[in-house]
């Protein structure tokens, strides 16, 4: 599987296209959608509230596939993405997938009136508010999103922003879950 650095990442989806597909699918070029293999260690695990108060563990979420959103309000692009990761978790459905917006250290308050002008149903809203994630998940920037396998381990990830509802998107992420 290529792996690409955090620098390789960046560049996004137009320089990678050209690259070699990897061996989730002979049909989905990863590259070409702006994902890739992690190059660094992702320490996934959470432990962290929705909004509602119930904590949120990884391993919650055994046997799924899921897409984890790291976000801030005060982000442009984390905010013009996040009703495509809605429109995702929407597609997918929750029988095998979760899309979990994880906030890193915003207020509630301000958390509740970005989702007040948006449709966010689809996806988990989860509070960083002690902002642990950032070390854990390797995050020096925002938004950064993870594909976690159905055995808990990061396949994909993306920094940047991405329209998580396009088809071809979907048609990935699916790839990686196994199902079509």
């Amino acid at each position: 599987m290529i792996k690409l650095s955090r620098r390789e990442m960046l560049v996004g989806s137009a320089a990678l296209a050209a690259s070699a597909t990897p061996a989730f699918s002979q049909e989905v070029d990863f590259r070409s959608l702006g994902l890739a293999e992690p190059a660094f260690k992702v320490n996934a695990e959470l432990n962290i509230p929705d909004l509602a108060g119930k904590v949120h563990q990884l391993q919650d979420y055994q046997g799924k596939t899921v897409v984890v959103s790291f976000w801030a309000t005060w982000c442009p692009p984390c905010r013009k993405e996040m009703p495509t990761l809605a429109r995702l978790g929407r597609e997918l459905g929750t029988d095998d997938y979760a899309v979990l917006a994880v906030n890193v250290g915003d207020r509630q308050d301000k958390i509740q009136a970005f989702l007040d002008e948006i449709e966010h149903e689809g996806m988990s809203i989860l509070l960083d508010n002690d902002k642990e994630m950032p070390a854990k998940w390797f995050l020096h920037g925002l938004p950064v999103t993870y594909i976690v396998d159905t055995n808990g381990k990061v396949a994909l990830g993306a920094i940047g922003e991405r329209v998580w509802d396009a088809p071809e998107m979907i048609a990935g992420i699916r790839s990686v879950g196994g199902t079509s």
